[in-house]
């Protein structure tokens, strides 16, 4: 019962988790259409196609917030890892800061497009959905974003991020926080500490 608990909870503050099982989980349905449509012509789905498009599209926004939350953007790390912790630190916040403004750029632009779908009532050749709602996800998902990044930053700063936490072994930085600890290669109650 406690463990379930904890899923629900786990996924009421990490709802990207959901959104994109649910996206996947349509995208397959669709998927699914888009074969029974060619196998049986009497079965007419064109919108399938469309909608999976849209989808898509989605799944790339949820999984750049997705990205933030798990610390797993692309990234240099060999040279970063060449820092010291106070050193790592500063030019995570500064990376963060300079990813949130292009997010609040892209974020600007999808939403000035969503209000001139808005304005001209388009619609979707297939679904005939309004536009602005199926490009909605832009926007979302660099909302969703622009808040993860400002979770990580104040993790950072307070010292609760994961990486600065714990002292991670050499040649190990690939792995997650969790592979980690799971595997006892470093310990829950043993932060790491602060490089002079």
């Amino acid at each position: 019962m406690k463990n379930k608990r904890k899923d629900v909870m786990f996924f009421l503050k990490n709802p990207e988790y959901l959104l994109s099982i649910a996206i996947l989980a349509v995208i397959l349905l669709s998927s699914l259409m888009q074969v029974l449509n060619r196998l049986f012509p009497s079965i007419k789905a064109p919108w399938t196609l469309e909608l999976i498009t849209y989808l898509f599209g989605a799944l790339i926004w949820i999984g750049i917030a997705l990205a933030i939350h798990d610390d797993s953007h692309v990234g240099i790390k060999s040279i970063y890892h060449k820092f010291p912790k106070k050193a790592r630190k500063g030019l995570k916040i500064i990376h963060m800061c300079l990813f949130g403004i292009m997010l609040l750029f892209f974020g600007y632009l999808g939403m000035l497009a969503l209000l001139s779908y808005a304005r001209r009532g388009q619609s979707t050749p297939a679904l005939h959905a309004p536009t602005w709602l199926m490009r909605s996800p832009i926007v979302i998902g660099a909302v969703i974003s622009l808040y993860r990044l400002g979770e990580r930053i104040v993790m950072i700063v307070k010292d609760t991020d994961p990486e600065f936490k714990y002292d991670i072994p050499e040649g190990l930085a690939d792995l997650s926080i969790e592979e980690l600890l799971k595997e006892g290669l470093i310990t829950e109650t043993a932060p790491a500490q602060e490089d002079k």
